[in-house]
């Protein structure tokens, strides 16, 4: 983590805030490297804040509350964004310190349920959704009768600490939101697995980012300015596209961002092929923000004149994957967004091939044969463009996601 996270918690620490919560129907919950997109010179949730539009077109007013170490609120954030800084620090450091004295599963932390608590009594909300909801924040929803519904955004599988039976279904329903709002089947089905017999509903609803640029509506506004400004921006040639996803805290590559083999086939392919970098959203506003400026110096050494990076990372994401034709990345849920618009991805991450580690992560995507996992070595990534650079399918039918997506709206609209 960041050292500047670390300072950030212990200042917040002695903060005092009394914040005073308008009251709303809709609560929705985000962090900081939830609302990666610039603008209009406020940052977006490309997720949470696109629900939110939907709601407000419904005339439904919502308030969002950044979580712990978060610092896009205020006039930073295009929602109407808070955080109890300090109280949520004073938690946090709480819950670490009782997670070291005692063996409990779950360092339950009475003083986070109660500022969630705080929160929903002021606000007076009765829908709440959003990103990993914790299990405090589910509990003080349940004793007040307040629906809550946990968004997905990245990879959800078995092996992963959130969503994987092993560790969430010995959970007590109170400790579950009511539902999980998921972006395809596989995902869905991992949850369904252990939260289907506690009662717990699994809504597939599609990613709705992705969804609102495949369909653009005429009177979305920011989804044509900001498709126009790409395509202004953006200078195509002949070569086709390969795009590469960075992941965050990857100690498993010896420069923290692209292996030496995948960084060879670039600075040899680059005359073939377009390649594109995109950070992760962490890397410019969350957890490692640090990455950002260390990305940069490395690509001033190793890749300029070869690769580019600034307008794939700035673009949303849909965007980007209109404009490519192969995806690569170490280990990134990005291969799930590439699959339901048809563009393959090649995973290099050993992890991914070891069942004891990230082994069923994007299950569902392999079988389909749009997620692959092949080793990091120069020979194999080079057959693999090659045997692949023109295996581009049609988009997934959002149809049916669609259809569930307009249900919940009118759900959260009553």
């Amino acid at each position: 983590m960041d050292y500047a996270i670390i300072k950030k918690i212990i200042l917040d620490c002695f903060k005092i805030e009394k914040i005073r919560y308008d009251e709303v129907p809709v609560l929705t919950i985000a962090h900081d490297n939830d609302r990666s997109l610039l603008y209009k010179g406020k940052y977006y949730s490309p997720l949470i804040d696109t629900m939110e539009d939907d709601l407000d077109r419904r005339g439904i007013a919502c308030i969002s509350v950044a979580r712990i170490i978060s610092s896009v609120k205020g006039e930073l954030s295009y929602a109407r964004v808070y955080s109890p800084d300090g109280a949520f620090a004073r938690a946090l450091v709480l819950k670490r310190l009782m997670s070291r004295l005692t063996r409990a599963a779950y360092p339950y932390s009475a003083m986070e349920e109660r500022i969630w608590g705080d929160i929903l009594d002021q606000t007076k909300a009765k829908k709440v959704f959003g990103i990993q909801p914790s299990r405090e924040l589910c509990v003080a929803c349940h004793k007040r009768g307040v629906w809550v519904a946990d968004v997905q955004h990245g990879v959800i599988a078995k092996t992963h600490p959130w969503y994987g039976a092993s560790f969430r279904a010995t959970d007590p329903i109170e400790y579950l939101p009511n539902a999980f709002l998921c972006w395809d089947e596989g995902s869905a089905d991992v949850i369904r697995e252990w939260a289907t017999p506690k009662g717990v509903t699994t809504n597939v609803i599609g990613n709705r980012w992705l969804a609102r640029f495949t369909r653009p509506a005429v009177d979305d506004a920011l989804v044509q300015e900001l498709s126009a400004d790409y395509q202004l921006r953006t200078v195509r040639d002949e070569r086709k596209t390969v795009m590469v996803s960075l992941s965050w805290g990857c100690t498993n590559i010896p420069n923290g961002f692209i292996g030496e083999e995948l960084e060879q086939v670039i600075r040899k392919t680059a005359s073939t092929y377009r390649w594109l970098l995109r950070l992760h959203p962490n890397q410019i506003q969350g957890f490692a923000t640090h990455e950002g400026p260390n990305f940069i110096k490395y690509f001033n050494q190793s890749l300029r004149g070869y690769a580019e990076w600034e307008l794939a990372t700035q673009a949303p994401l849909p965007v980007v994957l209109r404009d490519i034709d192969l995806h690569v990345s170490w280990n990134s849920s990005v291969c799930i967004e590439a699959a339901q618009v048809g563009i393959k991805s090649a995973l290099l991450d050993p992890n991914l091939r070891r069942d004891e580690f990230n082994g069923d992560y994007y299950s569902y995507y392999k079988q389909t044969g749009l997620v692959e996992l092949i080793s990091e070595s120069e020979a194999s990534l080079t057959a693999w463009l090659a045997r692949n650079i023109d295996s581009k399918r049609p988009a997934e039918s959002f149809d049916a996601f669609d259809e569930r997506y307009l249900q919940l709206l009118d759900f959260l609209a009553k």
